[in-house]
């Protein structure tokens, strides 16, 4: 009598313990229990940001060594800068070269800069003058604003590159014509000086994109130093 009591419990016992287990097994949290596979989440397919071309990437570094306080000071001027330069003068058939020349020399690539001196003000990083009104429009609006000073900058390169004066710089053989008519253009002489520094400064940068190119990184020639404005 006594086994056959301890056999029938022996007997319970293992069917209580195997109920037990199955029902751990069911009441496993979600994660645990095997999922079907489902479709992959759809993720957005934006595209890669544009890539900075060499010249842009140029030009920032050129800006950032030869006025690095600007870099810390006005970064949208600096970085911006030398995109609209590069934009508008491909797209005017221009020299972006000789229009980061020019910044150079009329700002220091500054492009809050005023000159109150000048007759009517001066503004921007090419300081675009008052008396160029009825080619760029007044240049005092938004004359920080780095695209609009190139567009502003093109316009009047574009006007001085139709008249006879800079037809007549190209006949004696000027090496930058259309940047000496820049600051000389409506008198009757042709500023020298200010032709001799600017060409000065086209060279140096001539030079700086040619060691940035033969070493593509971001290492330039200590050629480009700051130098007062004219």
């Amino acid at each position: 009598m006594v086994k056959n009591s301890l056999s029938f419990l022996s007997m319970l016992w293992v069917l209580l313990l195997s109920f037990g287990v199955m029902g751990l097994m069911n009441s496993a949290p979600p994660s645990a229990q095997p999922q079907e596979a489902g479709p992959a989440p759809r993720v957005a397919n934006a595209p890669p940001p544009p890539g900075i071309s060499d010249e842009v990437r140029f030009m920032r570094q050129f800006i950032a060594r030869v006025n690095p306080p600007l870099v810390v000071e006005d970064e949208a001027c600096a970085s911006l800068l030398p995109g609209a330069i590069h934009h508008y003068a491909q797209a005017h058939g221009l020299d972006w070269q000789g229009l980061l020349a020019l910044a150079w020399q009329e700002s220091d690539f500054d492009c809050h800069a005023k000159n109150r001196r000048d007759k009517g003000g001066a503004y921007g990083p090419f300081q675009i003058r008052r008396l160029w009104e009825p080619v760029t429009g007044d240049p005092r609006p938004r004359y920080f604003d780095p695209e609009l000073a190139v567009e502003r900058v093109v316009q009047v390169m574009k006007y001085y590159r139709e008249t006879r004066r800079y037809e007549r710089l190209v006949e004696r053989h000027f090496n930058n014509p259309l940047l000496c008519l820049y600051n000389s253009g409506e008198t009757l002489r042709v500023n020298m000086g200010y032709c001799r520094q600017i060409g000065r400064k086209l060279r140096q940068v001539r030079r700086a994109w040619e060691t940035f190119q033969t070493i593509q990184g971001p290492q330039l020639t200590g050629e480009a130093t700051p130098a007062p404005n004219a």
